[in-house]
């Protein structure tokens, strides 16, 4: 194999720089070929890079996969698992130690989202609402994208939102939530969820569509040789948030496709 370079997408506090390296390092190790790991400052810049040819692998969500899959060939290749789940849904919350208590209880307020691109942090979440008769763009005062989802949190939890939407695992009747954006960035600090949505496939790792498959195969397979070893998941979690990855099943992404056609029919979504 040659030099490949591995993006990843802004999305979790902490050190990204230093997790991604320590990823690339234990990779490189392993393909016995140099593996670089960069940080877009943005989703659409993580596209225009796999345009460019500048990126060979990433780790993106599954709706900005699809959207860059619209112009160039893209190939999923790993799923996220997170508590033996391959999905997740998105939460709109508030700060607990606020009053609202409910979507109505928020008109003329600001949201914070984190991408248009984003499936938790923009897309589900506002076609939910849709879907309940609510036009997000009537109902708040103003929409902030903050670029990731510890960003969102903390505009919330410092006032300079009422609401947000970020990433969850939706809990059991009567049971806390364990895994969300809040719990990420303020584990501490009390949430009020107001709405969970439907459920949305886990992010994944894919490869250019022109690189042959047998270095798919190989790359995949080091990443899920890595997952096998206590010290390779500790540095697969600081870098991605996730427990383990497993091969992507064929058509499991198929409901984004018509979740960004909706999106796209309801002007809420541009061509990247």
């Amino acid at each position: 194999m040659g030099s490949i370079t591995l993006a990843v997408v802004p999305s979790l506090p902490g050190d990204r720089r230093g997790a991604l390296d320590a990823v690339c390092d234990a990779l490189s190790r392993m393909l016995q070929a140099e593996v670089r790991g960069v940080l877009p400052a943005s989703y659409a810049e993580l596209a225009s890079w796999f345009e460019k040819d500048r990126v060979q692998y990433a780790w993106m969500s599954p709706a900005l996969m699809v959207l860059t899959a619209e112009r160039i060939q893209l190939q999923p290749l790993l799923s996220a698992v997170r508590g033996d789940r391959t999905e997740y849904c998105s939460a709109l919350f508030v700060d607990g130690k606020r009053p609202a208590s409910s979507i109505a209880a928020l008109r003329g307020k600001t949201i914070a989202w984190v991408d248009p691109t984003s499936a938790s942090g923009y897309l589900v979440p506002r076609i939910h609402l849709a879907a309940r008769g609510i036009d997000a763009s009537t109902l708040f005062g103003q929409e902030l994208f903050t670029g990731s989802h510890a960003a969102v949190v903390r505009a919330v939890l410092g006032g300079g939102a009422d609401v947000g939407a970020t990433y969850a695992l939706q809990p059991e009747p009567g049971q806390p939530v364990a895994r969300a954006g809040f719990c990420d960035v303020a584990p501490e600090h009390p949430v009020r969820v107001l709405e969970f949505t439907q459920t949305i496939p886990n992010d994944v790792i894919c490869g250019h569509g022109l690189i042959a498959r047998s270095e798919h195969r190989l790359f995949s397979n080091a990443v899920l040789t890595l997952a096998e070893r206590d010290d390779g998941r500790q540095l697969l979690h600081a870098a991605f948030n996730a427990d383990r990855f497993m091969t992507t099943p064929r058509n499991a992404l198929k409901p984004l496709w018509g979740l960004v056609d909706l999106a796209r029919k309801r002007g809420m979504l541009a061509q990247l």
